[in-house]
C-alpha cells in the first residue's frame, strides 16, 4: 500500500495537468510552472510599452534562478508539449522566454503562450512523435526566421558562413532513447546541411560586440564533430557596461546573468568557435 501511495504522490504534477486543450492545443504542465508562467506574463503585459528585446529580458530575469535540470522533455513515454518554467535547460529556457513576450504581445493567456511553444518547438507546430521536435538548434532558429519570429543578424555583424555539418544524432542514435526512426533524423540533418549556415567567428566577435541589442538570442557554435550548437542565452546590454548574457547554466545549476562578459565567455571556451545572433521580431 505504501508503494501504491508515493507511486501516486510521484505521478501527480502529471496526472492533475495532462491533456489540457488550450487553442487545439495538447500540453503537460504542473500548477507551479503554470502559475509562474501567468505572473510573468503579467508583468509583461505591464509594460506594454517595452520593445520585444527589453520583453525578452524582462522575461528571463523573472525566471532568474529556477533549477537547471536536463532532459524534462524525454520523461514522458510518449512526445508531448511539456511546458516546465520551474526546472529548464539553456534552450528550453530561451525558447520559454520567447513564447511568453511572444504571448503577452498578443495579451494572451496561458493557451497562447502553449501555442506559441507548440509552433516554436516542433517542426510546422506538428506534435506527433519524438521526431517531429525541433532537435538541431539550428533548424529551431531557422524556422523562427521563416515564421518572421526572428532574425539571423549574424552576417550584419560581420560573420560569414560556416561549414560545420551536422549528423550527430544520426551517428549516435544510442544516445537517444526514444529515438525510433533514424532515417527520419537522417533526412532532418540533410536539409540542415542543404543550407549555407552564418555565423561570427572568434576572431571578429570583439567587432561585432558592438551590434548586439539587448534581448538578442545568443547561439554558441560548438566545434564537437557533427553537432551544430552547444549552449544559448539572452544578451544583456546595459549603457556603459560591455555585453553580458541570461542563461541556465550548468556551472551553478540554474538560471543566472552571466559573471563573465559575452566576449569572455566565448573566448575562454575551447570548444566554441563562435556565435549567432537572432534578433526577436
Amino acid at each position: 500500500m505504501k508503494k501504491w501511495i508515493l507511486l501516486l504522490v510521484l505521478l501527480f504534477p502529471f496526472l492533475a495537468c495532462q491533456g489540457q486543450p488550450g487553442k487545439g492545443v495538447d500540453y503537460v504542465t504542473t500548477p507551479e510552472d503554470k502559475a509562474l508562467a501567468e505572473k510573468v506574463l503579467a508583468e509583461l503585459k505591464a509594460h506594454p510599452a517595452d520593445a520585444p528585446g527589453a520583453q525578452m529580458v524582462r522575461a528571463a530575469k523573472a525566471l532568474l534562478g529556477q533549477p537547471y535540470v536536463a532532459g524534462t522533455l524525454e520523461e514522458l513515454p510518449e512526445e508531448k508539449l511539456c511546458i516546465y518554467l520551474t526546472r529548464t535547460d539553456c534552450i528550453l529556457f530561451v525558447e520559454t522566454c520567447l513564447g511568453l513576450v511572444r504571448a503577452a504581445r498578443q495579451d494572451g493567456d496561458f493557451e497562447t503562450f502553449a501555442a506559441e511553444l507548440l509552433q516554436s518547438r516542433y517542426r510546422e507546430g506538428q506534435c506527433f512523435r519524438y521526431e517531429d521536435r525541433l532537435h538541431y538548434t539550428t533548424e529551431w532558429a531557422r524556422q523562427g526566421v521563416v515564421r518572421g519570429v526572428l532574425q539571423d543578424m549574424s552576417m550584419d555583424l560581420g560573420g560569414t558562413t560556416l561549414d560545420h555539418p551536422v549528423h550527430y544524432m544520426s551517428q549516435h542514435p544510442e544516445a537517444y532513447a526514444r529515438m525510433t526512426d533514424v532515417d527520419a533524423i537522417a533526412a532532418v540533418e540533410d536539409r540542415i546541411n542543404a543550407v549555407a549556415s552564418t555565423y561570427i567567428p572568434k576572431s571578429a566577435l570583439k567587432k561585432a560586440l558592438g551590434g548586439i541589442r539587448n534581448g538578442d538570442i545568443i547561439l554558441f557554435n560548438t566545434r564537437i564533430d557533427g553537432l551544430d550548437i552547444s549552449h544559448c542565452g539572452i544578451a544583456l546590454v546595459e549603457p556603459g557596461k560591455p555585453v553580458r548574457f541570461i542563461h541556465a547554466s550548468t556551472v551553478p545549476m540554474k538560471v543566472v546573468v552571466e559573471e563573465k562578459t559575452l566576449e569572455e565567455y566565448v573566448m575562454g571556451r575551447k570548444s566554441a568557435t563562435g556565435i549567432e545572433v537572432y534578433r526577436v521580431r
